[in-house]
């Protein structure tokens, strides 16, 4: 029988396609290379543990996937002796394969306390004798295992490269500071630009329940439906500024940065990006970090899920009458770094904004670059991070085999320019006590102040006190930092 048993197994795994020669790390599944959404089909449910629970040692897993004759396990797993790779490896956690019964019944076990602490992917593939095939991303929280995430102890490359310092960081390890409009928060729950979830953004007092929590040192958003009668349920977003365009700018030459993870499922959307205005309505540039687009093979509705190979980063140039009006890459991920997918294990994304060049990274590694848009150039920006389900991405929303529910685990966020952390305004919003024309800088204030004009890469031009009333200082074309008292201004002179 033992014999017998191997044998089909074997089997089994012949059945499994070969990954591409680029990515040997995944013998049995790939997100994105040469699907064909006609061979998937939604197969796997989960007995237990129930998604999203939490786990500690020994950790026992039961599903069945009817239709289909075997299947494995894998989970990305921190650096071990035998796999040093820093950036963590992916590991078999079912090395001999699961043979289901006739049923679709199967179980396996692994030990979570040899996992990383905190969230874990275990992702689950079958496959039929036919050829039908299917994922689930079992989403779970390991309460003891290898701690492996927080801020690093080093600074960026792209920042130390670009001689930035370090502005703003938040390692979500401390009580959270959210409110639905920002005012006496670090972070507004607020879209400026309309709520462009399927799934609509939601307060932390909203009475469905508050998205945002503390777990250990993450943010975590957790998108749920509690009521299956609902068209839809709630998610979570965040803004460095208020709802009045208040808090954190930055101005470049400047890079920032968020590591995170979430789930890939029909529907899922998270994102790191950053905008140059506040409201709808000015021109301006929006810079996509990341847009992760969830789900694999068809979604309910028998259409194609995005099937993406790996996220979305690029710049858009809003109301600039550009043509296109965008550029963009989209990355197949898995071919660059640690070869792993945005939802098997936490990654860095990063963009540097430089006055020359805007550089996007992922873990450090340069992949896309375009010169860096005047808009960009001219205007401060600030950061928001979101987990959109569906909604004005126009992919189809279906977690109902997740229990309606899925979460996104921010581990850090960074902010690195010229000086420090100097709450820079934008232009558009200044009170016209500090103006620009042909090659002057004019000063209109009440009263006598400090005034410090520095260049934009941070050096000191002038620093004096002027009296009240108006001053005019000239000063070659270019951009600049004007600090007067506690107010601080970005300009350009022509």
């Amino acid at each position: 029988m033992l014999r017998s048993t191997t044998l089909l197994i074997f089997l089994f795994l012949l059945l499994i396609p070969a990954c591409s020669a680029q990515n040997p790390y995944y013998p049995d599944f790939d997100y994105n290379y040469n699907v064909k959404t006609a061979d998937w089909q939604e197969a796997i449910q989960i007995i237990r543990p129930a998604c999203r629970s939490e786990i500690q040692g020994i950790t026992q897993v039961e599903f069945v996937a009817h239709g289909m004759r075997g299947a494995k396990a894998m989970c990305w797993q921190q650096p071990t002796d035998a796999y040093p790779n820093p950036s963590g490896h992916d590991a078999d956690l079912t090395p001999e394969g699961i043979q289901l019964a006739a049923s679709g019944d199967g179980s396996f076990a692994f030990n979570a306390d040899t996992l990383p602490a905190g969230p874990l992917n275990i992702r689950i593939f079958t496959q039929s004798q036919e050829g039908k095939k299917d994922i689930f991303e079992l989403q779970l929280y390991n309460k003891n295992g290898v701690v492996w995430s927080g801020i690093p102890d080093t600074d960026p490359p792209a920042a130390l490269a670009a001689g930035l310092h370090l502005a703003y960081t938040d390692d979500f390890n401390a009580p959270l500071s959210i409110s639905g409009n920002g005012k006496g928060a670090r972070y507004s729950a607020s879209p400026l630009r309309g709520n462009f979830s399927g799934w609509p953004f939601v307060k932390p007092d909203d009475p469905k329940g508050n998205p945002f929590s503390q777990t250990d040192t993450y943010l975590k958003i957790a998108a749920r439906k509690t009521d299956p009668n609902a068209a839809n349920g709630t998610t979570g977003f965040i803004a460095s500024i208020d709802v009045d365009g208040n808090g954190n700018w930055y101005s470049p030459p400047c890079y920032l940065e968020c590591r995170f993870t979430a789930q890939s499922a029909t529907g899922t959307w998270p994102s790191f990006w950053t905008l140059t205005y506040a409201t709808a309505g000015p021109p301006g540039d929006e810079l996509d970090v990341i847009e992760g687009y969830g789900g694999v093979g068809k979604n309910y509705t028998g259409k194609d899920n995005p099937n993406h190979p790996g996220y979305t980063v690029g710049t858009h140039f809003h109301g600039q009458g550009k043509s296109p009006d965008h550029v963009y890459r989209r990355l197949a991920m898995r071919d660059v770094g640690n070869h792993s997918y945005w939802s098997t294990t936490f990654h860095t994304y990063g963009v540097y904004v430089g006055l020359d060049k805007t550089t996007y990274y992922l873990d450090d590694v340069e992949i896309f670059s375009h010169d860096t848009n005047i808009y960009s150039k001219e205007h401060p920006l600030y950061f928001m991070i979101n987990y959109a389900i569906g909604g004005q991405s126009g992919w189809a929303i279906d977690l109902s085999r997740y229990n309606n529910g899925t979460d996104m685990y921010v581990d850090y966020v960074r902010v690195y320019d010229s000086f420090g952390g100097v709450n820079i305004q934008p232009i558009a919003e200044t009170t016209g006590r500090v103006t620009s024309s042909g090659g002057v800088l004019h000063i209109d204030t009440d009263q006598a102040a400090l005034l410090s004009v520095y260049t934009i890469t941070g050096a000191i031009r002038i620093q004096k006190r002027i009296p009240g009333g108006k001053t005019d200082i000239p000063l070659p074309a270019g951009f600049y930092i004007v600090k007067l008292n506690d107010s601080v201004y970005k300009i350009r002179l022509m």
